[in-house]
Parts: C-alpha cells; structure tokens; sequence
C-alpha cells in the first residue's frame, strides 16, 4: 500500500513537472513572437560601416527577476480577481478592469467562474467564458492557454479565491513569475468586515513576489475600518492599495437592467444623465487603474 503512495505521488509529480516544462515553452515562443512583431514594426536603424563587436558571452547581464510590482512587456499578464467573502461586488470590479483594458487598446479574455451560469458573461458577452475553475479540465482549458492572450481576466467566485491561489503555487505558476516568466496580479476585493482583514493576511503569505492589490470597493458607505490600526496593518500586506468610489445607486440599476458593460452604457445609455454619473464615476475608477500600474505600458 505505502508503494502505491509513492508511485502515485511521483506520477502527479511528474505531471505538474511537464506542465509546467510544456507552459514554459510556450511562454517563450510568445516572448520571442512579441518581440520579433515589435522589430518588424519599429523603423530599421541606420546601418554602421564599421563591423559590429559581438560581445562576450561574460559581458552579457544576466537576466534579473522583476521586483515586486512590477509587469514584463512581452509576457502573458493573469488578472486575477476574487474574494473569499460574498457581496464585496468582485464582479463590478471586474467589469471595471474589462473596459480599462478595452480603452487602453489591450485584447482581454474574460473567464467567468460563477457557476452555473455565469454572472461576468451577461456584460462582457464577446470576450468571456464560463468555466468551472473547481475541476481540472476547467483549470487546463484557463491556465495551459494562458500564453495565447495577452491579458487574462478571472472573475473568482466568492469564496474560492485562497483555494486558486493555493492551486497556482502548487503548480508553479506564481514561481514563474518571480522567475520573470509570466505576469500576475491579483486583485483582492473586500468587505468591511474583520474576515476580511484575516483574509488579506492569508492571500499575503501565497503572493509572497507577486502583485497583491488590495480593493476597497464601496458598494455602501461603509468606513472600511478607517482610522483603526488593525485595517492599516493589514492593507500594508498588498502592494497597492485601490479605492474604487460608490457608483449611484440608480445609475448601477440602469447599467443593471441594460446587461452592458459600463463603458458601452456610458456611450449609448437610454438616460442621459445616467449616462454622465457612470461615465464620470468610471473615469475615476480608470485613474485608479493607471496610478497603480495595472496595465504594461
């Protein structure tokens, strides 16, 4: 019996090993296309008559890690947004970082794990698929593609953000990313609760070199602890912090019973002055966006 154990924990191993070794490959084709397309497109350098000095193998640096923080052009970049705790609005946060990286010309599938339905998918119809994250096919079908898109989008159902997180350390994905193989930011979302602040700490440990935003994201007036020292320790634990504004009650309706995103809303609403509070809000959101660096310029 123990041999069995053995033989099947060295076979799962051998698994996760290939994966990883397969992901890795393609990773770096799509590098290497990325950056072959930006020469091709980059006007050509004047030509020297001297001969060029090709440099020694001991004068080329090595490649050193990104710090924390920050993206690597020409990797696949893995947004990923959740919660443990329900009702925090993990899915408008979502939809928010849809349109920003619409409006800033970037190509970004959406992967909606609520299940079974889907929630994300009635906004962002075009570039979304549901998916259940809990199985390993689902897993293969999100996480093996991610070398074909440029900007991955997972709206985390509540309360299986720690289990994914847990799951992509497993792997070895978030070791790519300190490895400098792949870009990966999550985006926390929390509620004014103290479950909420332990959640924070807990994520912290998993993302240890890995982009950690913490979003405060007003459904409500709810204060977010603000003032007591307990909330300050625990947002220390992210990188970032964002604070996403209340968007108006009736103007969320609106956008609500429209199933559209809220940048197609802001353009083509039925109210006119809905149209101007959630584009107004929405600007706000996208300033939060650019002052942490959630795109790769």
């Amino acid at each position: 019996m123990t041999n069995d154990r053995r033989r099947t924990r060295a076979v799962t191993e051998t698994i996760r090993q290939q994966r990883r070794d397969a992901m890795e490959k393609s990773l770096w084709h799509s590098k290497n296309l990325s950056e072959a397309k930006r020469e091709v497109a980059a006007p050509a350098a004047p030509r020297h008559e001297e001969p060029l000095e090709v440099p020694q193998e001991q004068d080329i640096p090595a490649i050193e890690p990104p710090t924390k923080g920050e993206l690597i052009m020409g990797l696949p970049h893995l947004v990923i947004v959740g919660a443990d705790k329900g009702g925090v609005g993990k899915t408008v946060v979502a939809r928010t970082v849809l349109d920003y990286f619409k409006s800033v010309g970037v190509d970004a599938r959406a992967v909606d794990t609520q299940q079974p339905a889907g929630n994300l998918i009635r906004f962002h119809k075009d570039v979304t698929e549901v998916i259940d994250l809990s199985s390993s096919d689902g897993q293969i079908k999100v996480f093996d593609s991610l070398p074909k898109h440029p900007v991955t989008v997972i709206d985390i159902q509540a309360g299986l953000l720690t289990p994914t997180l847990t799951l992509l350390s497993e792997i070895g994905l978030l070791a790519m990313v300190q490895d400098g193989k792949m870009n990966v930011t999550t985006m926390q979302v929390i509620g004014s609760t103290v479950q909420s602040l332990s959640e924070i700490e807990v994520a912290a440990k998993i993302l240890t070199g890995s982009r950690h935003f913490i979003v405060k994201n007003h459904t409500n007036d709810a204060a977010f602890f603000a003032g007591l020292n307990v909330a300050t320790d625990a947002m220390k634990a992210g990188t970032a912090l964002i604070d996403i504004p209340k968007l108006d009650e009736r103007a969320t309706e609106y956008v609500e019973a429209a199933a559209t995103s809220f940048s197609e809303y802001a353009k083509t609403g039925d109210s006119f002055v809905m149209r101007g509070k959630v584009g107004h809000w929405l600007k706000s959101v996208f300033a939060q966006y650019e002052a942490t660096k959630l795109n790769i310029v």
